[in-house]
């Protein structure tokens, strides 16, 4: 599979992701790419496809036809393309420049606009999102009962939690091993917070 080897890496580059990064967002060992790239392992075909989805290629693109990227293939709809932030401003998203961009299929997704922001701290963490995950967050500024919410503070804190509504504002509560985070109640006279999104479940358990 020397082809695929080359056109992997040649992927991977054009995202400008690193093999590392590549792995967290396929959710494989860095081993695991770096494997797939010099060809000391091959892919089984569930692998394959799941490469292929990501990188909006065919299957038989990966292994040797002619390489042609479905986002520019005019076959709009099939792909959603999510920045990536490793951090946002204290507007939110507004000035705030994605790390790299993913592609991943609109069906799998469903309605909405989406990004991802790496987590980092583990407020969430028996949610499955801990610090250094990839939250996968579907943009809207409101929220339901129960809804795992990623918020911005007026001083630029983002706050993870999950959403109630209470007779005063709401309360965002964490689901965390450590005891070190606590509840943290919002009021109509508290400091400014805004919900930036719905985080709809860490990206690597998504891909």
């Amino acid at each position: 599979m020397q082809d695929f080897s080359l056109r992997l890496k040649k992927l991977r580059k054009s995202r400008g992701l690193n093999q590392d990064e590549l792995a967290q967002l396929l959710g494989v060992r860095k081993t695991t790419i770096s494997n797939y790239e010099t060809g000391y392992s091959k892919p089984s075909n569930s692998t394959l496809r799941q490469i292929a989805d990501f990188f909006g290629v065919t299957i038989g693109e990966l292994l040797g036809e002619t390489l042609v990227m479905r986002e520019d293939s005019g076959a709009p709809g099939d792909m959603k393309h999510i920045p990536i932030y490793t951090s946002l401003s204290s507007n939110g998203l507004r000035g705030a420049i994605p790390q790299y961009h993913c592609s991943l299929p609109a069906a799998l997704l469903g309605e909405g606009d989406f990004f991802a922001l790496r987590l980092t701290d583990e407020r969430m963490n028996r949610a499955r999102l801990s610090a250094d995950s990839l939250a996968l967050v579907r943009r809207q500024d409101f929220a339901d009962d129960g809804d795992i919410v990623l918020a911005v503070q007026s001083d630029g804190m983002m706050i993870s939690g999950r959403y109630y509504r209470n007779s005063e504002g709401f309360v965002l509560t964490p689901e965390s091993d450590n005891s070190v985070y606590r509840p943290m109640v919002f009021s109509a006279g508290g400091p400014s917070v805004s919900i930036l999104g719905k985080i709809i479940k860490s990206l690597e358990t998504v891909i």
